[in-house]
């Protein structure tokens, strides 16, 4: 008995254009996330960890786990195909993946999230954020 695996198949394409929306919006979502900061949400804290992903990811040259995962849906769907995408997910798929060398944008990359970092070192330090935390380590008075 063997399984059939022509409706995975099928649903490659749509999962390769999930994939890449899902791409567009993390990747809206380290660009314009400080807003959450800006606001005092907590969702500031996906935000500062997502930066130091990136920084991580550019500065070791690996690619995002996403792109993975896109290109082994392709690979579902087969070379041969006449796989075609939708107009949205064409341009979305451009912004994903500009045509830029990969160096260049590998800097701007890491730039861009340092830049981020340093601003929310510099908000933390305006908010006290690093005064509170090195409170927390000394002991309360008249305790051990």
């Amino acid at each position: 008995m063997s399984l059939n695996w022509s409706p995975v198949f099928s649903m490659a394409p749509l999962l390769v254009d999930i994939t890449i929306t899902l791409h567009f919006l993390w990747i809206l979502f380290l660009i314009f996330g400080f807003v959450f900061a800006l606001k005092g949400s907590r969702i500031a804290f996906l935000h500062l960890g997502g930066l130091a992903f990136a920084l991580v990811l550019n500065a070791l040259g690996w690619y995002c786990p996403l792109t993975h995962v896109e290109n082994y849906f392709r690979s579902l769907h087969g070379a041969q195909s006449t796989y075609s995408t939708s107009f949205i997910m064409k341009y979305a798929e451009h912004l994903v993946y500009p045509d830029i060398p990969e160096n260049l944008l590998r800097g701007g990359e890491i730039l861009l999230t340092v830049l981020y970092l340093l601003v929310y070192g510099y908000w933390a330090k305006k908010a006290g954020v690093w005064r509170r935390l090195r409170g927390r380590g000394k002991h309360a008075p008249g305790r051990v």
